[in-house]
């Protein structure tokens, strides 16, 4: 925020834990946060609370911070991060040999002719269309999903060969190709890798 006379930020030691401290003009009391993914500990503080005062505040939660440290560290260590090379490569072969069986399937009963089909990791998305070459990509973590999500994605896509946005004409279609799409898309709510 500026050249500060709003903000100012400094970094205090209390029991051989690096604080992290942002001290704000309009704030009138300290709080503690314990930060994903590796437990640091932030405090922001009013302007006029000396570090020695910072300190006996820390001191007087310590017990707080620590096993809150712990659960942050716990939790992050069984969040799975971005998929290994090996990973990527496994599910890519599930997912290239499970896909062209559906669109197979799905295909005439959606009413479409897709075109090439293709496989990558993407950070942001489930799957792609593009309805002008009909050329479908799907994700290749959906291997690491229900066998459902991948039948879920692939009638998604085939969808936008009729409907290209996701409005109430894409979604009566949903309804009535897939009527429990809606788990699939809860499901998978997320759940990407990055």
């Amino acid at each position: 925020m500026g050249g500060n006379s709003r903000q100012k930020r400094c970094v205090l030691t209390v029991g051989g834990i690096d604080v992290a401290v942002t001290r704000r003009a309009q704030q009138k009391r300290a709080y503690i946060r314990v930060k994903e993914p590796d437990g640091r500990v932030e405090v922001s503080a009013p302007m006029r609370m000396s570090d020695g005062a910072i300190v006996r505040f820390v001191r007087e939660h310590m017990s707080w911070i620590e096993s809150h440290r712990r659960d942050v560290i716990a939790h992050a260590s069984q969040t799975p991060g971005a998929p290994t090379s090996e990973e990527l490569a496994e599910w890519r072969a599930v997912v290239e040999a499970f896909t062209p069986a559906l669109v197979e399937k799905w295909a005439p009963i959606i009413g479409v002719t897709p075109g090439k089909l293709a496989y990558r990791n993407m950070v942001s998305r489930w799957g792609s269309c593009n309805v002008k070459t009909g050329r479908i990509c799907i994700n290749v973590q959906l291997a690491a999903q229900p066998p459902e999500c991948l039948e879920y994605v692939v009638v998604h896509e085939l969808c936008h060969l009729r409907e290209a946005n996701h409005g109430p004409r894409f979604k009566a279609l949903m309804d009535v190709f897939l009527p429990d799409w809606k788990c699939c898309e809860a499901r998978l709510r997320g759940a990407i890798r990055r």
